[in-house]
């Protein structure tokens, strides 16, 4: 069953985050409008999901960012209208597809993949396996990134799939907005190809590309807003090939092709169009060395209301190359600092985004073996003192072993602690990385003021019956004895500031490396394909309990899959949304309804999932069906 979606498509450039935007006044105000039209009769709800649409796709093209709690009071009637009838299935589709967008657009990278998610779910339900949302989404964070080799990676995987797509959009057996996607996965990995100078995959990509958009151009159920796109699509393809070719007197015919769009789809939103143009036309006169039209289009570029802060380095490059063009090398030097700041300046804020914000405490064992093996520390201690005063070679022999082996075992337990997950979470959820660091200080302050003062004491002693006796023989032994005893009083000094010192030297390790760590030793990459997503700040405050609750319920939803799912791909996603932290855990298995021991083995790990939950005054939200089961915890951080 083929899915029309209606009028949502991914927007075909990355507009500035400056962009002028409509108030939000004017925005309820249009949508109370549309409402009322449909509340009166005056459209159907046909006709109200496309006027949705529109008007959410035309204010996220003028550069309007909508917190998700906004546009879910602006959607809510499309929401009830959406959920009241089967037969408004497609309908579903498009509105998490206006989320997407929303996110994407804004680079909102978590909730981007989740909402993709939710498409691609919407989407198998009503009959279309492969709708390529997840994949396109992950080229464009990857473009972004310029990661092109896991582009090509992501290109490879799906590559037969997308070869037989002309085939398949003649034959009317996918829907045109997966053809268009696929044109969206193609741009990207063209570029990819670009940059590694591939010149063969780049012809064939190329090639590919003009395949998948003829075949939709010639589609007769293709929307207007979908053969606006694909034509934008083609052209830009068209126009990276004739560039890596170094033909630009067709690079410049081609956007005067682009160009023309705006003329014949003036019945769509297009005033994205002049802005990307504006800057490819600067790209292409720098080709042809027209410095005059180059200089009127960097103006232009940079007065224009859509250039943002993300332009500022490559407007600077645009800068220094004129220079250079004009022979003017000093302007071009201190441009080209400028571009190298901006540019600093973005990887600094992209870096910050991908880095490890969350860590949680490495832990060391259970509290009553800690116990234990304290009160036994103090036993040895008792009976190292009464052997001390016995013979100083038996104390120094003891020192000796005890903490060769103290020393041997707590590295053995951090490496098992890095290497283990399991072992990791036993320990976090038994004792605190506090208490570990409190007990080192204190067992290496003990050492310090019990058995180093003591064996001061009998050094004081030696000293003294030295000075006292006359017996040479006598002497010389007790010398000897005094010199080892001085020599284990400074053994034991060091042993006692090395474990006191200690104490402040272990490292934290990410939140996300746990999460690695648990599902690289669970679940074999030769066997699970794994996503694991967790967003900017979204653990930022949160508590240690908190983090050590979080481990347990994707344990427990990883041994689920294990036993249960028969799954290939698992996803496990954290961001925060309202004040909220959602966790949502993922997998395409059988679901809970296929597997036999959902009311024994199963239930028994959904119920501790579910008081883990509960113990952090959250809720559980459990979704699954043929296709696969879907985990989401929602946690309030106020």
């Amino acid at each position: 069953m083929n899915i029309k979606l209606y009028c949502v498509l991914p927007l075909f450039f990355i507009l500035s985050q400056t962009a002028i935007a409509q108030p939000r006044s004017n925005a309820q105000k249009e949508f109370n409008k549309l409402s009322d039209s449909y509340q009166s009769k005056q459209v159907s709800a046909e006709e109200y999901f496309k006027q949705a649409n529109l008007l959410t796709h035309q204010l996220l093209s003028e550069g309007k960012h909508f917190e998700t709690k906004e546009l879910v009071h602006l959607l809510n009637l499309y929401e009830e209208i959406a959920w009241s009838k089967p037969e408004y299935g497609r309908a579903r589709v498009s509105y998490f597809f206006l989320f997407f967008n929303n996110a994407r657009m804004f680079k909102k990278k978590g909730a981007s993949m989740y909402y993709a998610e939710k498409v691609t779910a919407e989407y198998k339900k009503y009959g279309e396996a492969h709708p390529l949302i997840e994949q396109l989404q992950k080229t464009k964070i990857y473009q972004e990134m310029r990661l092109y080799p896991k582009i090509i990676e992501i290109y490879n995987t799906e590559k037969k799939y997308l070869e037989s797509l002309p085939e398949l959009l003649r034959n009317h057996k996918v829907d045109g907005s997966v053809g268009l996607n696929a044109m969206y996965i193609l741009s990207p990995v063209l570029e990819g190809y670009i940059k590694l100078n591939d010149s063969k995959s780049v012809q064939q990509t190329a090639h590919l590309a003009r395949q998948i958009g003829t075949a939709l151009a010639r589609n007769p159920s293709s929307t207007r807003p979908q053969l606006l796109y694909n034509e934008l699509l083609m052209i830009d393809i068209d126009h990276s090939l004739a560039n890596f070719e170094r033909k630009y007197e067709v690079s410049k015919t081609l956007l005067h092709r682009m160009a023309e769009l705006k003329t014949k789809y003036k019945d769509q939103t297009t005033n994205f169009i002049e802005f990307n143009l504006v800057r490819l036309r600067m790209e292409n006169y720098l080709n042809l060395k027209n410095r005059d039209s180059l200089r009127h289009y960097i103006a232009k570029y940079e007065s224009s209301p859509n250039f943002g802060k993300s332009q500022s380095a490559e407007l600077a490059e645009f800068k220094a190359k004129l220079n250079a063009l004009e022979g003017d090398y000093r302007n071009a030097y201190l441009s080209v600092n400028d571009a190298l700041k901006y540019e600093r300046e973005m990887q600094t804020s992209l870096m910050a985004e991908s880095s490890d914000l969350l860590y949680a405490y490495t832990q060391a064992e259970h509290s009553s073996i800690a116990l234990e093996k304290t009160e036994k520390a103090k036993q040895q201690r008792t009976v190292l003192l009464v052997l001390i005063s016995v013979s100083a070679l038996i104390v120094i022999f003891i020192i000796y072993v005890i903490t060769s082996y103290r020393s041997r075992k707590a590295k053995a337990q951090i490496e098992a602690l890095n290497s283990a997950a399991d072992m990791q979470i036993i320990a976090i959820e038994e004792v605190k990385h506090q208490a570990v660091k409190e007990e080192q200080r204190r067992l290496g302050q003990d050492l310090h003021d019990g058995l180093s003062s003591s064996i001061a004491a009998i050094r004081h002693q030696l000293e003294t019956l030295t000075l006292e006796t006359d017996d040479i023989t006598l002497k010389n032994k007790l010398g000897r004895l005094q010199t080892e005893t001085e020599r284990a009083y400074e053994v034991a000094r060091k042993k006692s500031h090395e474990w006191f010192s200690a104490a402040d030297q272990q490292q934290e390790q990410s939140f996300e490396k746990q999460i690695r760590i648990l599902t690289d030793s669970a679940l074999p990459d030769s066997r699970y394909n794994k996503t694991i997503q967790i967003d900017d700040s979204s653990l930022t405050g949160v508590s240690t309990d908190m983090r050590i609750t979080l481990l347990r319920i994707v344990q427990e939803a990883i041994t689920n899959i294990i036993k249960h799912a028969k799954a290939k791909n698992v996803g496990i996603l954290i961001y925060e949304e309202e004040d909220t932290l959602l966790l949502t855990i993922n997998d395409d298995g059988v679901g809970l309804n296929e597997t036999k021991t959902t009311s024994k083995k199963s239930a028994i790990g959904l119920e501790s999932i579910r008081r883990r939950v509960e113990y952090l005054n959250g809720e559980l939200n459990i979704d699954s069906d043929i296709n696969g089961t879907e985990i989401m915890v929602s946690i309030p951080l106020k």
